[in-house]
């Protein structure tokens, strides 16, 4: 457990903000960072009562957005607009992102990338495929300390570690203080998130939270060490995590050794 987190200021970053990269859209590009893992761009995720900006997206895409309930709509179309945003900064036209099987973004050749979103934020992760690279990234919003009673159902929620935790991780999360706990047991959850979807593609079905014991580090960088029940790989897995915006960012990269 680290007591500074690890936090992405975005002056340090360079951001390519110019009018070039904005071009793809109007929508509200929060963020636009180079992370170990790829590039990442983060955008608003419109209010109910807001139409959205679909101008990035193509037919196929406004076709498949206008078969989703209201309260999904605006998730997805933010989802899409990062994912464009954070492809088109590496100079790929990807065409219309739909969805595999298994919901992950349908991709072109040559390119890897993933999705995440919550209520407000919507991010986008992409890189060039590289000796196999498989992406994943998850967001989850940073819970306040202490909880706040305006969140909903703060007092409420139940604990998820023996869950999501592997036992050596859960020997880890008994040094944590109690102030603290809820946090470190969601940076778990959202590594694992990452990863998974890393993962995902390369072995095609669903993996416990079991499967894999994360340790974070203060520096941004985590232990990863896979115990896959099918035995499937070898495989080289990475994973990265930060704070941005309000939420922690996490990223994984899977590669097959050999």
């Amino acid at each position: 457990m680290c007591g500074q987190p690890f936090v992405i200021r975005l002056g340090v970053y360079a951001l390519r903000t110019n009018r070039e990269m904005l071009s793809i859209m109007s929508a509200d590009i929060l963020f636009r960072v180079d992370l170990p893992h790829g590039r990442c761009v983060g955008v608003r995720v419109p209010g109910a009562a807001e139409r959205g900006d679909m101008s990035c997206l193509v037919g196929e895409e406004r076709n498949f957005l206008a078969t989703l309930s209201p309260a999904r709509r605006p998730t997805w179309l933010a989802g899409r607009i990062a994912l464009h945003a954070a492809l088109q900064d590496l100079q790929v036209d990807a065409g219309p992102i739909l969805a595999t099987k298994r919901g992950a973004p349908e991709l072109p050749e040559g390119v890897t990338g993933s999705i995440s979103h919550k209520r407000t934020l919507a991010v986008g992760l992409a890189a060039r495929l590289d000796r196999g690279l498989s992406l994943g990234v998850d967001i989850e919003p940073i819970p306040a300390l202490p909880p706040s009673p305006t969140e909903p159902g703060w007092d409420n929620r139940p604990d998820i570690s023996s869950h999501i935790m592997t036992p050596e991780e859960l020997s880890a999360l008994a040094a944590v203080p109690n102030s603290l706990r809820r946090r470190e047991v969601i940076l778990h959850f959202s590594i694992k998130e990452a990863l998974y979807k890393a993962i995902n593609p390369r072995i095609g079905r669903y993996v416990s939270f079991q499967e894999a014991t994360v340790l974070p580090r203060c520096d941004g960088s985590v232990a990863v060490t896979l115990a896959l029940a099918e035995h499937e790989g070898p495989f080289c897995a990475e994973a990265r995590w930060s704070e941005i915006d309000g939420h922690l960012l996490t990223t994984a990269a899977v590669r097959p050794i050999g």
